[in-house]
């Protein structure tokens, strides 16, 4: 096995985080698809595009579980090649059904691979090594993110099948963690060894990240909309600016520690704030200009919402519960994810205004009430370790 603390090592390992935000890279394609499946409603297109949060609900919380029998290599491995399937199947039909059930089988690979990609930082670094590398799992996210979306942007000027085939990109993580990665058993015993037990305050973490996810993919699903239906850009632009988002993300992500060192647990309120202010933007553009700035707030401020989260899961998770507190947060991640088109537009609906601005606004004013709340919780230090206050 190749040192643990060698840049080569580290690279394998990030590079199975790239795959983990890019399953919803593909909605800059709904408008083409909306007019493509025309027995389909705007919200059931919208559905392929949330479709693998549900495989990743369904999958992640038995990940320890199928971890303890293959192996946690094997797992990753196996997820990895379900991503493959269900990533690029659509590109050969305009079934709804299978492209729905291989969203969902690339879902399931997600929740197979991801919970692992970050619990095993927790067995392999620590301290300021395990802060930075959280951050630079963030930036890895988001590469993989504006990769694709900047091969979305190309591709859909052909067809939108033909951007299905974005997804190849997770031929980058089968070779270099099927090659260089070497799981030690004394990792997978401790994983076996996790009692599930999951204390109040990853609940309460786990609530934070369905409410920040629901809101920011808001942005990700009705940016390509938000833009038609205002006259401001093509679809092809709205695929550009969530590359954009991604990039910036990534940059951020990468400042995440000294970040850290800086604002510590207030990392958080700050992050929400702007990003709320970022979608306030967007709703409220009048030119593609606004519609970038807005974006690039977004992407800053995201690029420090899940290291940060996954830093509070390092400190407040029992030593024997880090996996599936891991997975907990995830699921709340990818929860909000699923559910953001039938949260978003029902409060959206309530109100009157199904526009994709009055979403966007809603959201943001969510995100807005959520920095109160973090705010109060960091001032207390709330998600310190006991002994820390």
């Amino acid at each position: 096995m190749k040192n643990q603390h060698s840049w080569a090592f580290k690279l394998s390992l990030l590079s199975v985080s790239i795959l983990a935000m890019t399953t919803s890279s593909i909605s800059a394609a709904v408008p083409l698809m909306q007019h493509s499946m025309r027995g389909q409603s705007l919200s059931q297109i919208e559905s392929i595009i949330t479709m693998p949060n549900f495989g990743f609900l369904l999958l992640i919380m038995f990940s320890g579980i199928i971890g303890k029998k293959l192996g946690i290599k094997r797992t990753i491995m196996l997820g990895l090649g379900l991503f493959l399937i269900g990533g690029i199947t659509p590109a050969l039909t305009s079934n709804y059904a299978i492209i729905m059930i291989t969203r969902f089988l690339m879902g399931c690979g997600v929740g197979l691979f991801n919970p692992f990609s970050v619990s095993l930082m927790y067995s392999f670094y620590q301290d300021d090594e395990l802060s930075a590398m959280l951050g630079y799992q963030n930036s890895a996210k988001n590469l993989g993110a504006a990769g694709i979306g900047l091969l979305i942007a190309a591709l859909l000027a052909f067809s939108w099948k033909l951007a299905f085939l974005s997804y190849l990109i997770v031929l980058i993580p089968l070779v270099l963690f099927g090659l260089f990665i070497k799981v030690p058993d004394q990792h997978t015993e401790m994983h076996a060894k996790e009692n599930g037990h999951i204390n109040h305050k990853i609940w309460i973490l786990t609530g934070l990240m369905f409410i920040t996810f629901c809101g920011f993919m808001s942005v990700v699903v009705k940016l390509g909309s938000l833009v038609t239906t205002e006259k401001l850009a093509s679809p092809s632009v709205a695929a550009i600016a969530l590359s954009l988002m991604g990039v910036v993300s990534m940059v951020s992500s990468g400042f995440f520690s000294q970040i850290s060192k800086r604002l510590g647990d207030f990392v958080m309120p700050a992050s929400l704030l702007g990003m709320a202010l970022g979608m306030f933007l967007i709703a409220s553009a009048t030119n593609i200009v606004l519609v970038f700035a807005g974006v690039f707030l977004v992407g800053v401020f995201f690029g420090w919402v899940l290291p940060q989260s996954f830093l509070r899961v390092g400190k407040v998770a029992s030593p024997n519960a880090k996996h599936i507190s891991t997975s907990m947060v995830l699921v709340g991640e990818s929860l909000g994810s699923f559910l953001s088109p039938a949260i978003m537009n029902g409060m959206a609906n309530l109100v009157g205004n199904g526009l994709p601005a009055t979403v966007l606004m809603l959201a943001g004013s969510g995100l807005v009430f959520m920095t109160l709340i973090d705010f109060y919780c960091s001032f207390t230090g709330y998600y310190q370790p006991a002994a820390a206050k």
